[in-house]
């Protein structure tokens, strides 16, 4: 089973720094779900190397393949050039990130040309997966609504299985004795 992982930017939920107390629940709470889709049957989980909770995701699934779990993870970067505005830290997050996965390319070999390769890109990534874990709310104004979008008008015709992730549920994973 191959899940795709998306989710908002740091800046589209108030993270500027990468050791704000929210990104250690973020992770913490990512790596229950990814627990959750290995104990189902989840092999590969793939990003495309966002910032955020896609890169938190990385972070996490690393962590589980160091403990020996038999997961794989596959970076399919969008186009050539998509990190060029990243900070150093979120570049070097992104090489190690690389540097640790188990499979890498892009779906455009090329920089970015137009708007439509987002809709192709979207499509790709969800013809190749069997699943989505999106975190997204449905007021938010969020880079990944047309990932999310493009899923729900695949996943009318099609079997695909998404989990989309709200702040109330990370809200109730706090709630419920998160401690770090």
């Amino acid at each position: 089973m191959r899940i795709l992982i998306g989710g908002y930017r740091p800046y589209e939920i108030g993270i500027f720094k990468p050791d704000q107390k929210e990104v250690t629940v973020l992770k913490a709470f990512i790596r229950n779900k990814l627990l959750e889709y290995i104990d189902e049957g989840a092999e590969w989980f793939i990003i495309q190397g966002y910032t955020g909770i896609e890169l938190y995701a990385a972070e996490e699934i690393i962590r589980l393949k160091e403990a020996h779990y038999d997961i794989s993870l596959g970076v399919l970067m969008p186009f050539h050039q998509f990190d060029d505005r990243y900070n150093e830290m979120d570049q070097a997050l992104l090489q190690k990130v690389l540097a640790e996965s188990d499979f890498k390319d892009y779906i455009y070999k090329q920089p970015y040309s137009n708007p439509g390769m987002f809709k192709h890109i979207n499509r790709f990534l969800i013809s190749n997966t069997d699943g989505a874990l999106i975190f997204f709310d449905e007021e938010a104004d969020a880079k990944v609504r047309f990932l999310y979008n493009a899923i729900l008008e695949f996943s009318g015709e099609n079997p695909y299985n998404i989990e989309r992730i709200q702040f109330d549920e990370i809200n109730s994973f706090i709630d419920s004795g998160f401690d770090n």
